[in-house]
């Protein structure tokens, strides 16, 4: 079936007159008397019936119609997205963990959009696991982590470190120092992030010398849900310095002992990619995160 003859048709459905259709069209009426002769000839049913001086749509005319507004949609869809593969340009398919939606990944983003008018994304979030697993498997083309899976077919940069602090609602005994150190927090209960989350192992080998002492009351995978306890008053934490942290209801204290910090990585598949855009993105988040922590 001719693309072009459906085309055609829905224009001329549109018009319901020959010589504006083609003249829409820029072809000649003759041309497309012809296309749609044709178009009816393979379909073998008639597609318009005779109205005073004009045209409508018949019965099958008027059940072809959606088809073909469909299948014309599918064919100029497919035709911009290869001209966008040619160009190195089109849509990059990017899953983040929460944390660094704000504001890193989409900083990074219009950044990139502002440098590259022709690219988009598609976004999607979730856990570290689940974006490398996404990865793997080509369903994204950039995921943002903070805990890699080893496998030799990812490739992993970090682009962003934060370190570790205290968090107590207002009014708690702590909220008073100006600093605190990990055995000052331990005479209180505890909420942390759950093994689901890519940060717990990291605060787990933090209190591992003091495991015992570390009472841990409630276990969350999210960061914001993380200080929405905190700020509750359902206990204290030690997280890492990231915006969902920032609130008014809660008092950030630097933690002084043990220094420790973590990686948040940007990764992708090492082999060959059909859209250069997914590599001139990679390399623009590494080079641009050179600077100071966004």
């Amino acid at each position: 079936m001719n693309i072009d003859h459906l085309r055609y048709f829905i224009v001329l459905s549109q018009e319901m007159h020959y010589s504006r259709a083609a003249e829409r069209l820029s072809i000649s009426q003759s041309g497309l008397s012809h296309a749609i002769a044709a178009l009816e000839k393979e379909l073998g049913v008639p597609l318009f019936r005779k109205s005073g001086r004009g045209i409508q749509l018949g019965q099958y005319g008027l059940s072809l119609l959606p088809q073909a507004q469909q299948i014309v949609s599918m064919a100029d869809s497919c035709l911009h997205s290869f001209r966008m593969l040619r160009e190195g340009v089109g849509t990059i398919r990017l899953k983040t963990i929460p944390l660094l939606i704000i504001p890193t990944v989409t900083r990074l983003c219009r950044l990139f959009k502002e440098q590259n008018p022709g690219c988009d994304f598609q976004f999607s979030t979730g856990m570290s696991r689940e974006v490398c697993q996404a990865l793997k498997e080509d369903k994204i083309d950039i995921g943002f982590c903070s805990k890699p899976i080893e496998d030799p077919s990812l490739e992993y940069v970090s682009i962003q470190r934060r370190r570790l602090v205290a968090a107590v609602p207002p009014d708690h005994p702590l909220a008073g120092q100006e600093t605190v150190s990990l055995e000052d927090t331990l005479p209180y209960p505890h909420v942390t992030y759950s093994w689901v989350s890519g940060q717990r192992d990291m605060v787990d080998k933090v209190f591992a010398p003091v495991r015992d002492q570390w009472r841990i009351a409630y276990e969350v995978e999210d960061a914001n849900f993380i200080t929405e306890l905190v700020a509750q008053g359902f206990g204290i934490t030690v997280m890492l310095d990231t915006p969902p942290v920032h609130r008014p209801d809660v008092k950030i204290l630097p933690l002084t002992t043990p220094d420790s910090e973590s990686h948040f990585y940007i990764a992708r598949r090492k082999d060959l990619h059909p859209l250069s855009a997914i590599d001139r993105f990679f390399d623009f988040c590494v080079e641009t995160s050179k600077d100071p922590p966004l």
